[in-house]
């Protein structure tokens, strides 16, 4: 077992990236962000002209850390390594080293993609990843499709960030893609699929751990029973894990408990699911060789009896997308024409998946098919039409497409062929042993059956020949066997059955003694002799007398249904009455002379049955009745002539017309049966024609439904292309508004009359304006402006078509720069004009400080005293010339330096600095404060200083204003 583990866990996971017109971009988008230790080895294949000398290796070296290299043969796969596809080949993988193949002669077209893309499912199966970037036409599509068939991921660039969005939307239309992104982001999104822990859990673990945890994994069939109405528990564990944890990986859920809980909460997933489990993988003559088989060894076995105009049956169960029906159709008609037959046939395909019907009715595949079908045959049974084929009517109308629970719904019947192939080997064995009895029931003797390479009927040779073993051909024994009697339903076929069935019970046995009651007093009220009281179903409720020499319980686990328990002789009339009764509603059916085996040899009887109709209690019960058999019974069925021998015969002759009487009443016995058998054959096939005419009938149901799904489309595309324009219309319009509502500019729109089309917010503040004004001529509305042209400008600029700018002031103070020009469409014509009004106070408050200042410096710069303004670190702003003639002789730059430190720290004082601190922190003025300055280069003066606080509005600083006075040069 370690050894195990250590192989799987060594298996290397494999990125294919196709690409085609426009894929350069986005192969260079994709490597930019790719992480240079992802784990995976990365193969890019192309479409590029055969004999090219390719420069994608180089190109894409530049824009990664990974080692790029071009791809030769025998080359072995290494992680973290990119290959590049050479042009003209085809590239397959074979245990992960690779191998060029040359492209085939008849190929109508080259599909490297989808030739790459198989071979890496089928060799890297679930640990295959496949991309699908810029393309155009379909190639990848159908390897995309191989890829999640073998349990991989499928990633495809989106379409709208794609160059070309033909290969993306084809693969997301035609597969069941995991991821679309854009190129840049599927890095990120490969490194958190390795990194989930599934991704590597589920390749080691054996069934019995796989089984492990089965209480989430019954919760997960419960779940998509209830969403689906399809129990799927009967898959095989390795399959039902397995795609089960692709899914737990795609979405990073560590625990199944985690995803039960996310399936809860995501209907979704459980749909996606669903559809992952049915596994719709197939192609056209998928396996031809088991194909030429069914064509020249067992279809000549199949006609050889037939008639020429004999009309063939064949039924494919589980036909996915519809190839492998199309190609039985192909078969039979081109036998027809090799051998010159002109036998007919009606092929009814069904599956589970109705996405898959749907899309098998349209009949239309990608141009990939081309690789599994001749030309000849394209061309032959094929029309091409917008780079893909669609089947021809004349093999359309030849199968009948519906939806069929195998494992649910009854069987097809007088089938010649069934073709049931790759559809058992996902069912467990117990399910495949009641599946192959099915088939056996369906087909008519000698018809064939054709199952998958894989598949077999296991021991059931008893009931199938073998005709061609290796292509797995058997053919149905002549041997009877009905229908089997446990079929095989996982889930109830009706659930409104159930409850009625349930309802039933549950009325019958809620009260025992109440219904024995009754009974008993039914049985009083009327003379009865030994009697049973049955339900419609022949369940036994109530046995009144002794009933042994007509009833005994059968072999096996107890029955208490009536038919089962009859002896012989009374099994017929009592099964025929009870349908009777049930049929045609009579009140009471009687079968005179009935001979019933008993232990002792056989006893005639009359056997009647009488539908009860009261108490309520018992209604739509039954009560059978036996009576001892008399000849006046008999006599009266054939009165003249039995009259007259009653008189004159003696007691010989009497024995002998008594025993004349009962081979009569033996022969109408025969012939009721008979009777009943014919009908019985004849309800069966009319069953038969009813069901294939109700198939016929909803075949064209869901082809008017599907036309009109179509027309539904079609309205849909042009009201969603309508929506689209309107979003996009309504974004612009929002991005408008939110533009013009940002910029802070009062806005109004009008139209050629001067009337309000549209306006902004902060234009309510200028315009007395409210959102039923738009219509209103503008000359009609109050306004705060202090302005009385506005008006006359707007029509002299709708007249000049010059732009009229402006300053104009409201009511409150605030000046605004006027601006009307006019409104200029995408035509270049005029509609209307554009009025803006742009707030420009803080400008002209700006203006006026700036001219307030000026006037302040230069009357301070022309007082002779000395001043000075400080900041609130006492640090000098600004000293007047009378301060620097004063005290700076040597015209040192003051700015910023401290007043304290300058003239030798001759300002440092104590006093002064609390006059200051007082001035700055409580706006105390000082006056005539007497301050002796002494300094070695000006010397000793004495000074008297006053101060006050400048406070500026603007910034909210505090400045100190020092004036400062010469006593000594006053006095002088």
């Amino acid at each position: 077992m370690p050894h195990k583990k250590h192989l799987v866990g060594s298996l290397l996971p494999v990125v294919g990236i196709g690409a085609s017109a426009g894929g350069l971009e986005a192969l260079e988008a994709f490597c930019s962000n790719l992480p240079p230790h992802s784990g995976f080895a990365f193969i890019v294949v192309s479409h590029q002209q055969p004999g090219h000398l390719s420069l994608l290796p180089d190109l894409l070296a530049n824009f990664t850390k990974i080692p790029v290299t071009a791809a030769e043969d025998g080359m072995m796969l290494k992680k973290d390594h990119i290959f590049v596809c050479p042009p003209g080949k085809n590239l397959a993988l074979f245990h992960r080293r690779i191998y060029l193949m040359e492209t085939a002669n008849h190929e109508p077209m080259h599909l490297p993609i989808d030739f790459f893309l198989h071979s890496l499912a089928e060799d890297v199966k679930e640990m295959s990843v496949g991309i699908i970037l810029s393309g155009t036409g379909k190639d990848g599509t159908l390897g995309l499709k191989a890829i999640k068939g073998a349990s991989g991921m499928a990633m495809v660039q989106d379409p709208e960030t794609a160059k070309f969005d033909g290969m993306p939307n084809s693969a997301i239309a035609m597969s069941d893609v995991d991821f679309v992104l854009p190129a840049e982001e599927m890095g990120q999104q490969l490194l958190q699929y390795i990194e989930a822990p599934c991704f590597n859990n589920f390749q080691k673990l054996e069934p019995a751990e796989m089984l492990a945890a089965t209480e989430p994994l019954q919760k997960i069939f419960i779940l998509l029973r209830n969403r689906t109405g399809h129990d799927l528990s009967a898959y095989k564990p390795t399959t039902v894990n397995r795609r089960i944890s692709r899914r737990m990986n795609i979405h990073q859920i560590k625990t199944m408990d985690s995803y039960v809980q996310f399936l809860q909460e995501n209907p979704v997933e459980i749909d996606k699911l669903f559809k992952e489990l049915l596994i719709n993988v197939t192609n056209f003559f998928r396996d031809e060789p088991a194909f030429t088989a069914l064509k020249e060894i067992a279809l000549p076995k199949l006609f050889e009896d037939k008639p020429d105009n004999y009309e063939m049956r064949v039924w494919v169960p589980g036909c996915s997308t519809g190839e492998e029906a199309y190609s039985l159709a192909i078969l039979l008609k081109e036998y027809n024409e090799t051998h010159g037959k002109t036998y007919s046939f009606q092929i009814f395909a069904t599956d589970l998946d109705e996405s898959s019907i749907i899309q098998a009715r349209e009949g239309i595949y990608p141009n990939g098919i081309d690789t599994d079908v001749s030309p000849e045959r394209l061309a032959r049974y094929f029309e091409q039409e917008n780079n893909q084929y669609r089947i021809a009517k004349e093999i359309r109308d030849t199968v009948i497409f519906a939806t069929q629970n195998l494992l649910q719904d009854p069987p097809f019947t007088r089938i010649d062929l069934i073709s049931c192939r790759n559809l058992l080997i996902y069912l467990d064995g117990e399910l495949q042993k009641k599946i192959v009895p099915h088939f056996h029931y369906t087909l008519k003797p000698g018809g064939l059956l054709f199952l998958g390479t894989s598949e077999s009927i296991g021991n059931f040779d008893h009931l199938f020949s073998i005709i061609d073993k290796k292509s797995k051909i058997y053919q149905r024994k002549y041997i009877q066997a009905g229908l089997p009697i446990s079929k095989p339903r996982l889930l109830p076929t009706s659930a409104k059955n159930i409850s009625s069935m349930e309802q039933e019970s549950h009325k019958l046995a809620s009260q025992p003694g109440q219904i024995a009651r009754q009974i008993e007093k039914l049985l009083l009220e009327r003379y009865t002799p030994v009697c049973i009281i049955i339900n419609e179903n022949g369940k036994i409720i109530y046995i009144h007398g002794h009933t042994g020499n007509y009833l005994e319980p059968a072999q096996g686990q107890p029955n208490w249904n009536i038919i089962e328990m009859a002896r012989e002789g009374l099994l017929v009339p009592l099964a025929t009455s009870l349908r009777k009764a049930q049929k045609k509603g009579d009140m009471e059916i009687i079968n005179n002379g009935i001979r019933v085996k008993t232990n002792n040899g056989f006893e005639t009887i009359d056997l009647k049955l009488v539908r009860i109709l009261e108490p309520e209690a018992l209604q739509d019960l039954f009560l059978v009745s036996f009576h001892p058999h008399h000849k006046d019974s008999d006599s009266l069925a054939d009165e003249q002539t039995t009259s007259s021998i009653l008189i004159n015969k003696n007691d010989k002759e009497q024995l002998a017309h008594e025993l004349l009487s009962t081979k009569k009443s033996l022969r109408e016995t025969i012939e009721e049966l008979e009777t009943s058998n014919e009908e019985l054959k004849s309800t069966n096939e009319e069953l038969q024609s009813t069901n294939e005419e109700l198939q016929s009938s909803n075949e064209e149901l869901e082809t008017s439904k599907e036309e009109m799904q179509s027309l539904n489309e079609e309205l849909n595309t042009i009201n969603s292309e309508l929506q689209t324009k309107v979003d996009a219309l309504s974004k612009i319009n929002d991005d408008m508004q939110n533009l013009l509502n940002s910029t802070n500019i009062a806005t109004i729109f009008l139209d050629n009359n001067l009337k309000i089309r549209r306006f902004t917010k902060s234009a309510i503040n200028i315009v007395h304006l409210i959102n039923s004004d738009i219509g209103r001529p503008l000359g009609d509305l109050a306004s705060s402006l202090k302005y009385d042209h506005l008006i006359d400008d707007a029509k002299a600029v709708l007249q000049t078509l010059i732009y009229k700018d402006a300053e104009v002031q409201s009511t409150t103070g605030v000046w605004y720069l006027l601006r009307i020009l006019p409104y200029r469409t995408a035509e270049n014509m005029i509609d209307g004009l554009v009025i803006t009004f742009i707030d420009i106070d803080r400008l002209k408050k700006a203006e006026q400080a700036a001219l307030d200042a000026s006037i302040a410096s230069a009357i301070v710069n022309t007082v002779s005293n000395p001043l000075l303004v400080l900041d609130e670190n006492f640090s000098i702003i600004t000293a007047n010339p009378a301060f620097h003639k004063a005290f700076n002789p040597s015209h040192e730059d003051l700015t910023g330096q401290s007043f304290f430190t300058i003239n030798e720290s001759a300002w440092n004082s104590e006093q002064l600095r609390s006059h200051l601190n007082e001035t700055l922190n409580n706006n105390t003025p000082f006056d005539a404060f007497n301050y002796t300055y002494k300094c070695s280069v000006i010397g000793k003066k004495h000074l008297t200083l006053n101060g006050r606080l400048l406070q500026q509005s603007s910034t909210n600083a505090r400045r100190i204003l020092l004036a400062i006075e010469d006593v000594e040069r006053d006095k002088l």
